[in-house]
């Protein structure tokens, strides 16, 4: 029996070796067969490359020849469409042929070409563009540009001719890889074959050995059912007593939560309360300046209440939404705007999750810059319209945005007379501690655009917080 066991050990090592080998020869001619196809696809990108840039240069030729012909500048978007994207394909050529001194040699002489051709064909445009028609046209009829399409061709056919060789090339290799992995394959399944057949021999032979010792372990298994079972019965228990305790602690949790939302929202309604009584105090003034400070005052609580009203915590506790806090304020600002004049705010706010702590913050900034938007972008004006966003920009910082159509800023203005209000200083402030980069405008629609980036805001992921932006 020993000996039959050591014959059957030194097989199933065999059969395992045998396995492993043939495992890794796939493993190796799978990558190379995949390098080799993703050669393959180069190498047709390129090819479409080629025909892409040569066609490019002649729809700008097309699009100058329309121009010339109708006279309408519409016919030139062909034109400048091509041009913007010849740049782009020939840097692309450049790269993937980068290691190939040939076609590296044909793209750069065909960037040549291009950038002839447009010189000619911009010249022709120019003189159109003059009104200068007849000298454009007899430009044209030359031949240097007819010349340069032709060298152009060439170029493009020559280097398809060489792309197809290095094509048949590397088809050729990937069928060979192929090849060698289906046979890699063979080998591994017969491998796995022969160890099934090993293992199936040496478990008839051990069942033997087992039925021998079947008797012992069904007198040892009583016993260890016995223990087994008196543990149970001590797990079972300590399991409940864990429950209850879990029970408590997520109620202790649940009223814990409870309190706290409570205490945000009696914040907010303590805050809207003072809102209440400086409006009724402003309304029993009669200097205009104190009702004036008094009316910046009391909607800067009034930004601060409803923050307060509408924070909805996360599960964490210490996380909420700031698309929704924000368009709340946004609303709030809405109604009282709309009490004198039809201004529009409208609202754009990416689903973005921020420290509670910081909620209230960004709230009041937001508040600060759409009310100096209602205050002063509209004035001699019945109404207009104001666009306010939170997102992350392409480089992945969170960044606020508020513009308006309105009259404008005034360019001459110092920029330490800018800053030298109340709410420019709040502004300044608050968005220093986040690195705030604070960018002003005169837009489009002659409006005012104020852009604030804000690199060391934290944006939280769930219930952990991204790594920070600063």
């Amino acid at each position: 029996m020993a000996t039959i066991r050591r014959v059957n050990a030194w097989l199933l090592t065999l059969a395992l070796l045998l396995l492993c080998a043939a495992a890794a020869a796939s493993l190796v001619l799978a990558s190379r067969a995949q390098q080799t196809a993703d050669a393959v696809a180069q190498t047709i990108a390129i090819r479409v490359e080629f025909h892409t840039t040569f066609s490019l240069i002649q729809d700008m030729e097309t699009g100058q020849r329309g121009f010339l012909l109708m006279r309408d500048p519409k016919y030139l978007d062909p034109y400048y469409s091509a041009r913007m994207a010849i740049e782009r394909k020939l840097t692309l050529l450049e790269r993937n042929v980068g290691d190939r001194p040939s076609q590296l040699q044909r793209v750069r002489a065909l960037r040549d070409v291009a950038e002839k051709r447009i010189e000619i064909l911009d010249r022709t445009i120019s003189l159109a563009g003059a009104g200068n028609f007849e000298e454009a046209i007899a430009e044209v009829r030359n031949d240097r540009g007819h010349a340069l399409m032709v060298e152009g061709r060439d170029i493009v056919e020559r280097a398809l001719r060489e792309e197809a060789k290095v094509l048949v090339s590397r088809q050729e290799a990937a069928a060979n890889s192929y090849k060698l992995l289906s046979l890699s394959l063979i080998g591994a399944i017969a491998a796995a074959l022969l160890l099934a057949l090993l293992a199936v021999r040496t478990t008839l032979r051990e069942f033997r050995s087992i039925a021998n010792r079947r008797d012992q372990l069904v007198a040892l298994n009583e016993e260890l059912e016995a223990r087994v079972r008196d543990r149970t019965h001590e797990l079972e228990m300590a399991r409940e007593m864990a429950e209850a305790e879990a029970s408590r602690a997520e109620y202790e949790r649940g009223r814990v939560e409870l309190l706290l939302r409570e205490v945000t929202h009696r914040v907010g309604n303590n805050l809207a309360m003072v809102s209440s009584l400086l409006r009724m105090q402003q309304a029993k003034l009669d200097d205009d300046g104190a009702r004036s400070a008094l009316e910046t005052a009391r909607g800067r609580i009034q930004t601060i209440s409803t923050a307060q009203r509408r924070l909805r915590l996360g599960d964490d506790l210490q996380s909420t939404r700031a698309d929704s806090l924000l368009q709340a304020v946004i609303e709030d600002l809405a109604d009282t705007a709309l009490e004198s004049n039809e201004i529009a705010i409208s609202g754009n706010f990416d689903p973005l999750t921020v420290a509670a702590r910081d909620a209230t913050t960004l709230a009041v900034v937001l508040g600060e810059l759409v009310s100096n938007a209602i205050k002063h972008a509209f004035e001699g004006r019945t109404g207009g319209t104001i666009s306010v966003s939170f997102v992350m920009n392409d480089d992945g910082v969170p960044l606020m945005t508020v513009e308006d159509d309105g009259i404008g800023f005034d360019e001459t203005e110092s920029k330490s007379a800018r800053r030298s209000g109340l709410g420019s200083m709040i502004i300044e402030n608050l968005s220093r501690q986040y690195g705030g980069e604070i960018r002003k405008w005169k837009n489009q629609a002659g409006g005012t655009s104020i852009h604030i980036l804000l690199p060391r805001l934290q944006i939280m992921d769930g219930e952990k917080l991204s790594e920070d932006r600063g």
